[in-house]
């Protein structure tokens, strides 16, 4: 008997169940996983919190701790834990601008990394949008920012 309802009420029940913020959430934990994955498949030791710090460096380099949390939508804290394990596989530095203030700059070792960290992510993100048009990726991108604008407006 219950089983007949679950058929019946499947629908409006998965409906619920795959909320937007589990759908969002569930794709962002399949990214991370499978970059991980790949990362780890060409013996590069760069876990997805350690790349999107190498990458924002890669593209905008000297920043400072609170800059890059900011930019990436982190808590500082992590942040200043991801550089110290950054700088201690050599692929960045912290340079002193003023009292009391560092930079956190890519290394040679870090910039020399990127490309092939980029390639793989690159594969990555190819495939996870595999059949999916162009404009639809757009569309997914603007809706995914709207989304972001609209509650940080609170």
């Amino acid at each position: 008997m219950f089983f007949l309802y679950l058929q019946k009420t499947k629908h409006t029940i998965m409906d619920h169940f795959y909320s937007l913020g589990l759908l969002v959430g569930r794709a962002s934990v399949s990214l991370t996983k499978s970059l991980n994955a790949g990362l780890e498949a060409h013996n590069i030791d760069l876990p997805h919190a350690q790349f999107i710090v190498l990458r924002c460096l890669y593209y905008k380099d000297a920043l400072s701790q609170l800059e890059i949390a900011q930019l990436l939508f982190k808590d500082a804290a992590a942040i200043k834990r991801t550089v110290d394990l950054l700088e201690k596989k050599g692929l960045v530095i912290r340079k002193q601008v003023r009292t009391l203030k560092n930079s956190i700059c890519i290394t040679e070792k870090g910039r020399n990394l990127m490309p092939h960290v980029l390639a793989i992510s690159d594969s990555l993100i190819d495939k996870a949008l595999d059949g999916v048009a162009p404009e639809h990726q757009q569309l997914l991108r603007t809706m995914l920012d709207k989304i972001y604008t609209n509650l940080e407006k609170e």
